[in-house]
This record gives C-alpha cells, structure tokens and sequence, in this order.
C-alpha cells in the first residue's frame, strides 16, 4: 500500500466504501480505489475527504455512484 498521509475523515470513508463493496469484489475495490487515490495525491501525498470523494465517484459503478455518495456525505467534515 502506497505511504499516504489522510486528512480528517478520508481514511474511514476509504474504509467504509471498502466494507460496504459486496464480499466478493471487496479486493477489486480495495485496488481500483487505492490506484485512483495515489493517482490523485501522488505516491506519498496527502489525501483528503474531497479527492477521496473524487475518486469514489470516478471507479463506483454508474449505478451505485448515489449510494455510496449517501454513505460518505455524514462522514464529511469540511
């Protein structure tokens, strides 16, 4: 796993797309996320709540992009 620093509630959202992807493409997830956070704040970077946003919106599935906006929306904190 890539060395990130995580602002405010970035890493528990992180984690709760993570818990909330089905079982058996948790691992997927996990990975197409990750690649998509590093890409955006950079190998070492700093991520926050809105490029994680950003990015879990750029790799969720079209249909399941509303969902997981309702899920992370209470976690916001700025």
């Amino acid at each position: 796993m890539a060395e990130l620093t995580w602002q405010d509630n970035s890493k528990a959202m992180f984690d709760k797309m993570i818990e909330a992807s089905p079982k058996p493409f948790r691992a997927m997830t996990e990975k197409k996320l990750m690649e998509a956070v590093v890409a955006k704040a950079g190998d070492g970077g700093t991520v926050t709540e809105a490029i994680l946003i950003e990015c879990v919106q750029a790799v969720t599935p079209k249909p399941f992009v509303g969902m997981a906006m309702k899920q992370l929306e209470p976690m916001k904190t700025v």
